[in-house]
């Protein structure tokens, strides 16, 4: 795992929003219009409009609301009422309550599947998932899960869905399909608030006991990387281009801003109080923060910069721009050089493509005809080459170490073997070296590495099944060895060595089925084991050559 550095840089005050009695948690519709909030003490919603800043309205719940998820469609918001253990739906339409859904027990966070079709409710007291239908309303599964379940949140692609646990301190991942535990993932230290990258390749956990966040790749469910120095972190929020993540950290009353890019911490806001959860709006514009210390939502803009900053030398590199008062820009330049191509995506944002250039530039925005402004850092980095890996080979379970060699490969993030994504070990300008994933079937898979200068090297790497011998022929020869040997099985293609009587012999491959072998010198007559070792395993067939 890599500890992540820090930055700090300048920051804008907040708007103010006065909530109701302990907010807890807060959820954004998708048209980024409202911003649902719960407040657990006073048993209501706090309904925000964004474009005023201002509560509009207060709808009451059941006792103890705390989290809230909102329907893909906007239709509806689902509320865990913790006290009373249901879920109350809203109509978002009319802000009132339609229905109590119960059987719940003691619910907190909650989240919505991609389609609508459900609601995934962590029952904390139960100690299990609880699975709402949302076509009628009612509780048709439970998932059994370890002790505190906390917070859920389900994939892009609704496949997974990733529970925190407070009493086991684990974070159990859940084959929504089959509504089962498909893995648990340990090492965690009072996991907490849980999120999940636009592309659902990684997801995010706060360890509020061990002020950190953690990093899990979704293709191999591990840890693959960790943010240090988040005092308390509560929430976490990503931003729905994937570029940055907000953290909630009660520890220094302050909002932690991640660089997931460029894996950094960008900054740290201080100033809130006893914050709790965050939501971001659609278009990333604003951040809403739950302050829970003094009952209000304080609303933030989202942190000016360009996001990534750096590409390699030949240029289209796509790069979002962040900021105020983009709106009218009419021209992008990167240094002396203009955008290959840029949109304006509204008055926060502007994404560009890098053009063609040598060195680290400034980026400057042209905002209407005559006025331009510098708007970030753009650094080109020399293209990355790989030139090798160690072994080409190895067996379906993976788990040996490989180096990968070349030049420029020092900002590398990941290795892919196929469609899995590996995080390295040890990353050095020259080689790489990564732990080989475990595969579901034998044969050749493109072995990838993913840099910041946005190049790909490729090499090939085969997965094998273990040797098998079926036969060996001829079956006997004299003890001064010298006899031609015809070795058939399966799997044979990487062959390493052969033993013939413990003794190894002179051999060349033939096929993936047949290993020609010259016996060794024996001691004294009688049978020998014959012994194939592939990058795979090893195969024994015992006796079956006799010394005479």
């Amino acid at each position: 795992m890599n500890a992540v550095t820090k930055v700090t840089e300048q920051l804008l005050l907040p708007d103010v929003i006065q909530g109701g009695s302990s907010p807890i948690y807060a959820a954004v519709t998708p048209n980024g219009q409202r911003v649902y909030v719960t407040n657990f003490g006073s048993s209501s919603v706090s309904v925000i409009n964004t474009a005023t800043h201002t509560v509009i309205t207060t709808i009451a719940v059941p006792t103890g609301p705390w989290g809230t998820a909102i329907a893909p469609d906007g239709l509806h918001a689902y509320v865990a009422s913790f006290g009373a253990s249901s879920v109350a739906v809203i109509d978002t339409a009319a802000n009132t309550v339609t229905q109590v859904i119960t059987g719940l027990d003691k619910p907190l966070g909650l989240a919505v599947t991609p389609d609508g079709s459900r609601v995934y409710v962590a029952s904390q007291s139960g100690n299990r998932v609880d699975v709402i239908s949302t076509a009628t309303n009612t509780v048709t599964a439970s998932i059994p899960v370890g002790i505190g379940p906390r917070n859920v949140a389900i994939t892009p692609n609704g496949a997974e869905v990733y529970v925190t646990e407070e009493g086991t301190n684990t974070v159990r991942v859940i084959d929504a399909t089959t509504n089962t535990v498909t893995a648990v993932l340990t090492g965690f230290t009072f996991p907490r608030g849980v999120a999940v990258s636009p592309d659902g390749e990684r997801v995010y956990v706060t360890d509020y006991g061990g002020d950190r966040l953690d990093v899990i790749d979704t293709s191999i469910h591990s840890v693959v990387d960790t943010y240090t120095g988040l005092l308390i972190p509560f929430g976490v929020a990503l931003t729905s281009d994937g570029l940055l993540a907000y953290v909630a950290c009660d520890g220094n009353d302050s909002v932690a801003v991640l660089d997931l890019i460029a894996r950094k911490t960008l900054t740290t806001m201080p100033g809130f109080h006893a914050p709790s959860w965050l939501a971001i709006t659609p278009d990333n514009s604003e951040i809403y923060v739950v302050n829970t210390g003094n009952e209000t939502v304080q609303v933030i803009n989202a942190s000016a910069g360009v996001y990534p900053n750096v590409g390699p030398m030949s240029g289209g590199t796509p790069v979002t721009i962040v900021g105020q008062g983009l709106g009218n820009t009419t021209a992008v330049r990167f240094g002396c050089l203009p955008a290959a191509s840029f949109t304006v995506i509204n008055d926060h944002e502007v994404r560009a493509v890098s053009p063609l250039f040598v060195s680290d530039v400034k980026i400057n925005a042209t905002l209407g005809q005559n006025t331009s402004r510098t708007v970030g850092r753009f650094y080109y980095l020399q293209d990355s080459v790989m030139t090798g890996i160690s072994r080409t080979s190895g067996p379906l379970s993976g788990g040996d170490t490989l180096t990968v060699t070349g030049r420029g490969l020092i900002t590398t993030s990941e290795v892919r073997f196929g469609g899995v994504s590996v995080t390295p070990s040890a990353v050095l300008d020259d080689r790489v070296t990564v732990t080989v994933p475990p595969a579901q079937a034998p044969g050749p898979v493109p072995v990838t590495v993913v840099t910041r200068s946005n190049s790909y090297g490729r090499a090939v790497y085969t997965y094998t099944n273990p040797p098998g011998i079926s036969s060996v022929t001829p079956t006997s020869g004299p003890t001064s060895g010298g006899t031609p040997v015809l070795i058939e099985g399966t799997a044979l293609a990487f062959t390493q060595t052969v033993t013939i009587g413990g003794t190894q012999a002179a051999f060349g491959v033939i096929s993936s089925t047949r290993v020609a072998a010259v016996t060794p010198p024996a001691a004294a007559p009688g049978p020998a084991d014959v012994t194939v070792t592939t990058t795979s395993g090893t195969a024994t067939a015992p006796g079956v050559f006799l010394y005479t």
